[in-house]
């Protein structure tokens, strides 16, 4: 009689809680810091019980969390908000983005732009000071900076298309319009909104994006915190 080996499937324990899929936990969390979170809330997130569970483990290793195990009525809660920030934007960049800068001429650049985008049926999202300032400008870069879902083989493809279309130069070096193909990919545009007609990200994506982005986006994040610390809200 042949001995068959029971075959036992481990998944991959979490290395990085701040990675794409792993950081829709952290989002979740972050989005509402009072909130008692349970496993299968973290689920309707779209995540795995086992990857919740795993990255609420790496949490509470990190001191980010205070999980209560009671059963069926454990939870989990946020405690170090201002920490858990300032260990994300150790860890990610702007720059990790696949990105292209161009130079456009159009005085209605975000507009068509947006028109664009949406003929094509691409999901899109504004970020850095292009979502700043449609919020509250304050620094003044008059840069684009777009958030555009297409898969990572057909970014080349998109970029070619935009710059006939959009009628776009590259430049050896810099422009005033960057297209980014997001790292984010699975949560990029979740809790994005639109703002005077126009997508952007959420307030933690801006967040993210701004605290990484030399020499002024700590600037202008001090600034939308200022703005909305006077309406008794919170940015992030």
């Amino acid at each position: 009689m042949t001995k068959y080996k029971k075959i036992v499937t481990r998944r991959r324990p979490v290395k990085n809680i701040f990675s794409d899929r792993s950081s829709l936990v952290l989002r979740a969390l972050l989005r509402e810091p009072e909130k008692k979170w349970t496993v299968p809330d973290l689920e309707k997130e779209g995540v795995s019980i086992g990857l919740a569970s795993d990255v609420l483990s790496k949490a509470e290793a990190q001191g980010y969390v205070e999980r209560i195990l009671k059963g069926p009525d454990s939870y989990t809660r946020l405690i170090r908000k201002d920490t858990l920030l300032k260990d994300w934007i150790k860890a990610y960049s702007f720059e990790q983005n696949d990105h292209e800068f161009y130079l456009s001429t159009d005085q209605d650049f975000s507009q068509n732009c947006a028109q664009y985008l949406r003929r094509k049926k691409k999901a899109f999202a504004f970020t850095l000071y292009s979502a700043s300032r449609l919020i509250s400008p304050y620094v003044k870069d008059d840069r684009h900076f777009i958030y555009v879902d297409v898969g990572k083989g057909e970014f080349p493809h998109f970029l070619k298309e935009a710059e006939t279309e959009l009628n776009l130069y590259k430049l050896v070096q810099g422009g005033n319009v960057c297209f980014a193909n997001p790292f984010y990919r699975g949560s990029v545009f979740k809790h994005s909104r639109a703002v005077k007609g126009f997508p952007i990200v959420s307030h933690l994506q801006l967040y993210l994006d701004l605290m990484t982005f030399p020499p002024t986006g700590a600037e202008e994040v001090a600034h939308l915190i200022s703005i909305f610390k006077k309406k008794g809200q919170i940015f992030v």
